[in-house]
């Protein structure tokens, strides 16, 4: 068995092929390629990796058929499904695969599950998380700088007992919901894609499923950052927002008046 998390770029010997995101017909077609859009796996189909939300387009969620799809592929391949959930494990108590029924064989996790320390995680079933077992022979090294951190175990098992346990990460994914749809009623010309606590503005009228369906706004996204900034909302310049547990109904809506606002001053600049 053989498994890959380097960047594709350092891949040599194997061949990239871009596919489409969020799009199961493209999942299966060329199981003997590395597919590093909808799904990341080498050329014999030992691993699929798949990211549960598109950062770098501006959080595209993945659609269920999809992950059907991909989920399909790694039961008829063998081949092991991984899941990068550094983002969106903050949606529920068992992340996004909670969400969506279903259970990788590997997953990751980024550093509020440290406690906002340095911190970075990956687990799976009890047969591939063996293999790191120190006291088995040929056992695989597990290098690390930050391994073994007493202050991010510390502060990371608190942070989701205490702090962050499901109930509040449930509560989270409420309000961003609900957050997400009121933004969406502001202007037509204004959508607003992500899944709970995260969500990106996108400035156009047509529906936003994959990265072929954005359109370019490079000034009016510039405008929006500077004019956000000018009333007192520090967002992502690429228009992303992320809800924090001390962001509560009264911030949204104060933040929903905000682009409210935006739109009543900068209406002719929006797509008609």
């Amino acid at each position: 068995m053989r498994l890959f998390f380097s960047n594709p770029s350092m891949m040599t010997g194997h061949v990239l092929n871009m596919r489409s995101w969020n799009e199961a017909s493209v999942v299966k077609p060329v199981p003997d390629r590395l597919n590093i859009s909808v799904a990341m796996y080498d050329t014999n189909g030992n691993a699929i990796a798949i990211p549960a939300a598109h950062r770098q387009a501006r959080l595209i969620v993945i659609v269920e058929k999809k992950q059907c799809a991909t989920t399909t592929m790694a039961s008829e391949t063998g081949a092991v499904l991984i899941f990068d959930e550094v983002m969106t494990s903050r949606q529920a108590g068992g992340g996004m695969q909670e969400l969506l029924g279903i259970t990788p064989d590997l997953m990751t996790l980024g550093k509020y599950t440290g406690g906002g320390m340095t911190f970075g995680a990956f687990g799976g079933s009890a047969e591939l998380m063996s293999m790191y077992d120190p006291r088995r022979p040929g056992a695989v090294p597990h290098a690390g700088t930050f391994n073994n951190n007493v202050l991010s175990m510390a502060a990371g098992y608190a942070g989701l007992t205490e702090i962050f346990p499901p109930s509040a990460s449930r509560e989270l994914f409420a309000r961003g919901e609900k957050l997400r749809a009121e933004l969406n009623e502001i202007s037509p010309g204004m959508r607003w894609t992500g899944l709970g606590s995260m969500m990106t503005v996108h400035f156009q009228r047509e529906p936003v499923t994959s990265p072929r369906d954005m359109r370019s706004a490079p000034a009016v996204r510039e405008l929006f950052h500077l004019d956000m900034l000018h009333r007192g909302f520090h967002l992502a310049r690429r228009g992303m927002i992320a809800l924090s547990l001390e962001i509560g109904n009264a911030e949204c809506d104060v933040f929903r008046a905000a682009v409210t606002g935006f739109h009543d001053d900068y209406s002719g600049l929006l797509p008609e």
